[in-house]
């Protein structure tokens, strides 16, 4: 079939539409390529949102993705589980009871009911739904990286949405259970990995089982001897800044309390204060931190 265009200005505007798209899918994949390069290439502080920016969206909603996005965080962090029919979404409760209007087990619940259902704020009853994985990549690709917490058995299911879209060069795998990641790694070698440590001891271990781009460490052992190990492997590691820490910074957010976190090295902070920390980012070379 020949389309003809009744005018020179429609072909214009149809030519600027192209560009347009081709522009933003251009800047969409550089901006993940500079986050992804500084992530295994250099020591920089990075960012990451807890539940993604939901100080004021539904926590793990498309609305918090798209705010963590707009704020220039590097990484966003998303919980993943799967309903009895194998649909992936974001939940991080086994029941969706806090999150939701509805209640209910999710793995016992099927992609029928979590679309009934709509997302709380505050208690309050949004118009967002629970997003599914892919919706949130789909959002997510080419503008920022994804922490994946694996709150599922059913690893498979999630894989084959990361497979679908292309993105394992943009997704982190987290999970305490080591053996979760083997699973993954022995699937897909080359995957972004991010092991739970407990103790310095298992910092050489995740190096020779895992190969990983990041541990996560507490604040127990949130040392230099720990920092310089996880350099000396090559991955960065990640610390908390949740909780305790966070609730104090919201209070009295004094710079010398965030950067006691990072004095010892720890160079990727997950917080649900995302706006502060990236001020905490932009005042600090990452030279000074490690």
């Amino acid at each position: 079939m020949k389309i003809q265009f009744q005018s020179t200005s429609q072909l214009l505007k149809i030519g600027l539409f192209l560009l347009g798209n081709l522009i933003f899918s251009f800047t969409g994949s550089a901006q993940v390529e500079h986050i992804r390069d500084r992530l295994l290439h250099s020591n920089e502080l990075l960012i990451a949102a807890h539940r993604a920016a939901h100080s004021t969206h539904p926590e793990n909603s498309l609305n918090a993705i798209q705010e963590a996005i707009d704020l220039g965080v590097d990484i966003i962090e998303i919980d993943v589980r799967v309903t009895a029919d194998g649909e992936v979404f974001l939940m991080h409760d086994q029941t969706i009871n806090r999150t939701t209007t509805g209640i209910g087990d999710i793995e016992i619940l099927t992609s029928k009911d979590i679309d009934q259902v709509r997302l709380l704020y505050n208690g309050e009853e949004t118009s967002q739904q629970v997003p599914t994985l892919k919706e949130a990549l789909h959002l997510s690709k080419g503008k920022i990286m994804v922490d994946l917490d694996l709150k599922t058995s059913n690893i498979n299911a999630v894989l084959a949405v990361v497979k679908e879209l292309d993105m394992f060069d943009e997704v982190i795998f987290f999970d305490s259970d080591w053996k979760v990641l083997q699973e993954i790694k022995s699937q897909y070698p080359d995957a972004y990995l991010m092991p739970r440590t407990y103790k310095k001891q298992q910092v050489k271990k995740a190096y020779k089982k895992l190969d990983p781009v990041i541990i996560h460490i507490d604040p127990n052992f949130n040392t230099k001897e720990v920092n310089g190990l996880a350099k000396k492997y090559g991955f960065r590691t990640w610390i908390n800044s949740l909780g305790e820490l966070d609730q104090k910074l919201a209070k009295d957010p004094q710079v010398k309390y965030a950067l006691d976190l990072i004095s010892n090295g720890a160079n990727v902070v997950q917080t649900d204060l995302p706006e502060f920390w990236l001020m905490i980012k932009k005042q600090t070379s990452s030279s000074s931190i490690n």
